[in-house]
Order: structure tokens, then C-alpha cells, then sequence
């Protein structure tokens, strides 16, 4: 086993708690569940791993840009791991940049375009590829109908599509310049602020190129956890749902 997918989920929607989930996709398997995503107790998970044990890791795969808690304990427990911030996790980052930034566009614009603007979230996130042949003639008339809107739209796309064709980690940081400077060009403030956060994280989320790898594998243990809890109306006591968590995925209790 040479990676691990950091990832979090939260038992009860809109309470503010999650549970640190670690999983290995090469195995297919969850290692653990901690009871909360702090530092300490990943660092703490991460020593009682052992030292031979974090060596072996090469890459550690997080799912979050809202700090670097899980990074700095990967940086200062896996001295051979290369840090990747999930690819779709950076999308979700961006479709809610472009969310903002089409609120702002609507809530200032005329009262023909705020209607033909009515309801077009949905179309605007979802991938051009994934599009119907109703949604795609929809999502036409809907950046016609504002040529700012159609703008973020277009640079959202590119964006996608970069992470989909960009060859190499060089190609990519090259592309990746290009695309910031043409954000920085569009003026839109929403997009702007989503640039520095690209910015801050850019190495990270660069070193996805390095081998392509995602949290996909550990968000399709998040759903399943999530079935889990519902199967059980819930969990009041940590170590419980940790344990069924485990004997799902294989693993025994330690």
C-alpha cells in the first residue's frame, strides 16, 4: 500500500461535526475513522501507524481546501508523500465561485434577464459533457442572455477540461498560468478570490498530475458510510459507528 485518501463526512447533516475517514484505495479498504478532523488526531493516528509504516506512503490524497490541517500532518508524519488536493474538490471550490458570481450578475442585472436567469444553478455546474440535448439548448439561451455570466461559465469549462487533457505536470502549470491570467483579465470578483485560493494551494493540486490521483475512491466510501448511518438511524456512540464502518469494509476492530 503505497496511498492513502484523507476524507470527511459528517453523521448528522447541518450539526457542524465530522469524522476523519482514511482510506486505501489499492486495498479497496477504510483503515480508520477518527473522531474529529483536528491535527492532533491525525498526527496521534499517524504514530501509532509507526515510523516504517508512514515511510511507505507516497502519496496522501486530501479532499479539502479549508485549511492545512491534513497536509501538515502528512508533511510532518509521511517523509516520502507527495500531497495532492482532490481534483473534484477544487471543481466543487469553483462551481461555487461561479454560483456567487452568476447571484451577482442576476441580482444587478434587468428584469428580462434576472427571468431568463430563473433556475439555471443546475446548468450551469453540471459538466458540458453530462448535458442533455433540452438542458444544453436551456443553457444556450441562458448565457446568451448575459454575456458576464457566459464568460465564467466559459472559464469554468476550461478549467475542467484542464484537468481532464493537460499531458504532463509541466503542460499543466503552464496551462494553469494562462488560465489565472485570464481570470485576472475577466475582472470578476468571484472568480478572483477562487484564483488565490488556487494560488495558495497550487503544488498540491499540480502534483494531481504526477499519477492522477483523486479522493474518488473515498468519496464512494462516503456515500456508503452515509447508508450506513441511515441503516442505523443514526449512531449516538462514535465507537460503535466506527466499528460497523469497519467490519463493512473488511477490517477488523484493533
Amino acid at each position: 500500500m503505497t496511498v492513502i485518501c484523507l476524507d470527511e463526512v459528517a453523521p448528522l447533516k447541518g450539526h457542524g461535526h465530522y469524522y476523519l475517514i482514511i482510506s486505501a484505495p489499492e486495498l479497496g479498504a477504510v483503515l480508520d475513522v477518527l473522531k474529529d478532523r483536528k491535527k492532533e488526531t491525525l498526527l496521534a493516528w499517524f504514530d501509532q501507524r509507526g515510523p516504517a509504516w508512514c515511510a511507505a506512503i507516497e502519496v496522501c490524497c486530501a479532499d479539502t481546501l479549508r485549511g492545512d490541517a491534513y497536509h501538515e500532518a502528512a508533511q510532518a508524519k509521511l517523509p516520502n508523500a507527495r500531497q495532492v488536493v482532490d481534483r473534484f474538490h477544487v471543481m466543487k471550490n469553483l462551481n461555487d465561485a461561479l454560483t456567487q458570481a452568476r447571484r451577482v450578475i442576476q441580482k444587478h442585472a434587468d428584469p428580462a434577464t434576472q427571468e431568463a436567469l430563473k433556475g439555471c444553478r443546475w446548468l450551469l455546474v453540471k459538466n458540458q459533457a453530462n448535458l442533455t440535448a433540452d438542458e444544453q439548448q436551456r443553457l444556450e439561451a441562458v448565457l446568451a442572455a448575459s454575456a458576464e455570466l457566459k464568460q465564467c461559465y466559459d472559464l469554468k469549462e476550461a478549467f475542467r477540461k484542464w484537468f481532464e487533457t493537460a499531458s504532463t505536470r509541466q503542460r499543466a502549470a503552464e496551462q494553469l498560468t494562462d488560465w489565472l491570467a485570464q481570470v485576472q483579465a475577466s475582472g470578476v470578483k468571484a472568480l478572483q478570490a477562487f484564483t488565490k485560493t488556487i494560488t495558495n494551494w497550487r503544488e498540491r493540486i499540480l502534483n494531481y498530475f504526477d499519477g492522477r490521483h483523486s479522493n474518488g475512491f473515498a468519496e464512494g466510501v462516503n456515500l456508503k458510510i452515509k447508508l450506513i448511518n441511515r441503516r442505523g438511524f443514526g449512531y449516538r456512540n462514535f465507537e460503535n459507528f466506527r466499528l460497523h464502518i469497519l467490519v463493512a469494509f473488511g477490517q477488523s476492530s484493533r
